[in-house]
Formats: C-alpha cells, sequence, structure tokens
C-alpha cells in the first residue's frame, strides 16, 4: 500500500485506523500486515509486544470539483487571440478542444 503515513504513537491511535506497512516485533516476526485496520484489541496487543510507534496511512483529500464555468473562462483567456468559430485555424481548434477535455476529464475516443 502506498500513500502518505505518518508514524504515530501508540497512545494516539485509534480504532479503523489502517497500517501503512508492516508491524514487526523485535525479533523481525510479523506482528500485523499491511493494509490491517486497527481494533481495540489489535492496539491492546501491540503495547503488550513493546511497540509504541505505528505507520499510520494518512487519508488523502479529494480533488475539488471541477467548474466547467472556470475552466471554459481560463480556456476562453489563454485561446483569446482564436476565434472558436474560425475553421481556418484548425490546429488551434483541435489544441483547444484537448485541452478543455483534459480540463474537465471527459473520455476521448482513441
Amino acid at each position: 500500500m502506498s500513500g502518505p503515513f505518518q508514524l504515530t504513537p501508540l497512545a494516539e491511535t485509534r480504532p479503523g485506523m489502517v497500517l501503512s506497512d508492516v508491524v514487526r516485533d523485535g525479533k523481525g516476526n510479523v506482528l500485523l500486515a499491511q493494509g490491517v485496520v486497527l481494533t481495540e484489541s489489535m492496539l491492546g496487543s501491540l503495547g503488550r509486544h513493546g511497540i509504541d510507534m505505528l505507520p499510520i496511512l494518512q487519508a488523502v483529500p479529494a480533488p475539488p470539483p471541477i467548474d466547467p464555468e472556470a475552466v471554459q473562462a481560463r480556456l476562453d483567456h489563454v485561446f483569446r487571440q482564436h476565434d472558436r468559430d474560425d475553421l481556418g485555424d484548425w490546429a488551434t481548434g483541435i489544441l483547444r478542444r484537448y485541452v478543455e477535455d483534459y480540463r474537465l476529464q471527459r473520455e476521448v475516443a482513441a
């Protein structure tokens, strides 16, 4: 499991948190696997094994929603010297459509 993680003291760890890496004891034995959702009993057991820090997976914030009007306004500014209806400048029109599809996360037919 990849992603941002933080080493968290066992005392601050709560049930429901997710391990970002394997937890091993002092001898190298695996106590808990990567990606395990912690429970109260697991946390108690880790304390008895002398584990004091845990690699906890951090939640990645969701990207902000796309505002189509803001995207269009930005593209109008970027392509301000190109008229959308000008068929003579086909290359710029294609470029604008590609950028628009990318920014609006549209599926493009291959």
